[in-house]
């Protein structure tokens, strides 16, 4: 995850990391590197329990536009659709879902970013991060 996407939406970084801190030391985080395992709602649930250390103002549940829900950032309106990996955000292209027009208004949350050649106006926050982070420090 790049630098600038910390910057942009975390508010509390070291609030952010100590909480993933406390949580590895009462229920480590049985991490598999079978994505086929995971699940997206697993996502959902880790990013709810940090979502107070990001800067969005609001969260609306769900779309009209088929993503999971959307976020105020900033005063802006942005699509945000959780995956266990990036490159699954693909089917929401294919389906049109999301256009080359709403890219800059499009985050993805998940748990590992593996799409290459993502759209650059996407922002990806990738949660393994956290933890790496959060393990180091």
């Amino acid at each position: 995850m790049e630098e600038r996407i910390i910057e942009k939406y975390v508010q509390d970084l070291e609030g952010l990391l100590r909480e993933i801190r406390n949580w590895e030391k009462e229920a480590p985080l049985w991490e598999t590197e079978a994505e086929e395992y995971m699940y997206e709602n697993a996502v959902v649930f880790a990013f709810g329990g940090l979502y107070k250390f990001f800067n969005f103002t609001g969260i609306h549940f769900g779309s009209p536009r088929g993503l999971d829900c959307g976020v105020i950032w900033k005063e802006e309106a942005k699509l945000l659709e959780f995956e266990v990996v990036s490159k699954g955000f693909r089917e929401h292209i294919k389906k049109g879902h999301v256009t080359p027009a709403d890219y800059k208004d499009t985050i993805i949350v998940c748990w590992k970013h593996n799409w290459e050649g993502c759209p650059k106006d996407i922002d990806v926050i990738e949660l393994r991060q956290f933890w790496e982070l959060a393990k180091g420090t």
